[in-house]
């Protein structure tokens, strides 16, 4: 289960209207009845609503693959390779244990030219991805992530909602599974994404060369953070990343976020290679490094994208969330420029 920590707050629970506006009434709930109470108890430094339990910033390489065909070379896949910085996360908050809880990879890639589609970071050299360890998400579109939500933030009842939707409580039991580490976990974006002008694809991140790490007992509460620095320690890990073309309208639809694509329909397609490099992902700076930069799958180019309800509310949500961060945390509000060596 999300861990939202739930808060009654009469006064906002009122603005909150899940049939006219899911995306208002989503960045009420998450960011002016979550995030910024948290801040106000004092928090610091401030974290993310979501997703704040970090277990390593990565340095990392994004090598596109050299076998493409000259008209899937567009967007980030026109390039060779571009450096990157990978945040491996929990969908829970910092002082609970890693056991079955959702695992999240942001990457961000450095180098990229071009106007990005969030107008505050039209300027920006970055470009972000978002995944999840599950190929689908728990709800199909933003009304209904809108009511989900209402009924843990504001209700705190998350049971009877899921009583009356057994289809989001079966993907639920399913995302709570055992991953013994971040690095030989199958991740998905659940949500489509445009590729170019014509065409639509959702994103699969899967290990392809990843070596015998040491093993840390699941029971430890910190246990992915330590698996992973102790696996970059010895070497480098390679991760696939790959695309799943949009074959079938009827099968494959833009705004229902449960369904799975099938791949016996249409396999993914290895475009990238993510090289996580040998490090030690607690040299000095490098864990308030990736604590102060802001994922969004907003921060793209054009070319890439993000398609459906959910997706329109990731805009503003994250965009809300990352300003009061920085606001709060005195970190400058722009993108940065350049990447940390």
């Amino acid at each position: 289960m999300h861990q939202l920590n739930p808060m009654h707050n009469s006064r906002n629970a009122k603005a909150v209207n899940c049939d006219t506006d899911p995306t208002s009434s989503l960045k009420e709930m998450f960011i002016d009845m979550i995030q910024f109470p948290r801040a106000l108890d004092g928090q610091c430094p401030v974290r993310r609503p979501v997703f704040s339990k970090q277990h390593g910033m990565v340095k990392a390489t994004f090598v596109v693959n050299k076998e493409l065909p000259t008209n899937r070379r567009i967007g980030v896949f026109k390039y060779d390779q571009l450096d990157a910085w990978v945040r491996f996360s929990s969908d829970t908050k910092s002082g609970l244990g890693d056991l079955k809880t959702t695992i999240g990879i942001g990457i961000k890639l450095f180098g990229v030219e071009g106007k990005k589609l969030l107008e505050s970071e039209s300027n920006a050299l970055t470009a972000d991805f978002i995944l999840q360890n599950h190929d689908v998400f728990f709800v199909n579109t933003a009304k209904d992530m809108c009511e989900f939500t209402y009924a843990g933030v504001v209700l705190r009842d998350y049971d009877s909602y899921l009583k009356d939707h057994e289809d989001t409580a079966k993907i639920l039991n399913e995302m709570q599974k055992l991953e013994p580490s971040v690095t030989t976990a199958i991740y998905g974006s659940c949500l489509p994404y445009a590729f170019g002008n014509d065409d639509y694809v959702k994103y699969k991140l899967v290990p392809i060369n990843v070596p015998p790490g040491p093993p840390i007992p699941a029971n430890n509460p910190g246990y992915l953070r330590d698996e992973l620095k102790q696996r970059l320690i010895q070497g480098e890990v390679h991760l696939g990343f790959y695309l799943q073309f949009r074959t079938d309208d009827a099968k494959m639809p833009l705004d229902e976020a449960m369904v799975r694509w099938p791949e016996n329909l249409s396999a993914p397609q290895l475009f990238a290679t993510l090289i996580l490099h040998q490090q030690d992902i607690d040299t000095p700076g490098q864990v308030a490094y990736g604590e102060n930069l802001s994922y969004n799958p907003w921060h793209t180019l054009a070319e890439h994208k993000p398609i459906g309800s959910i997706s329109d509310v990731r805009k503003v949500v994250y965009e809300e969330g990352a300003r009061l961060r920085r606001d709060r945390n005195g970190i400058p509000l722009t993108e940065p420029h350049t990447t940390r060596k």
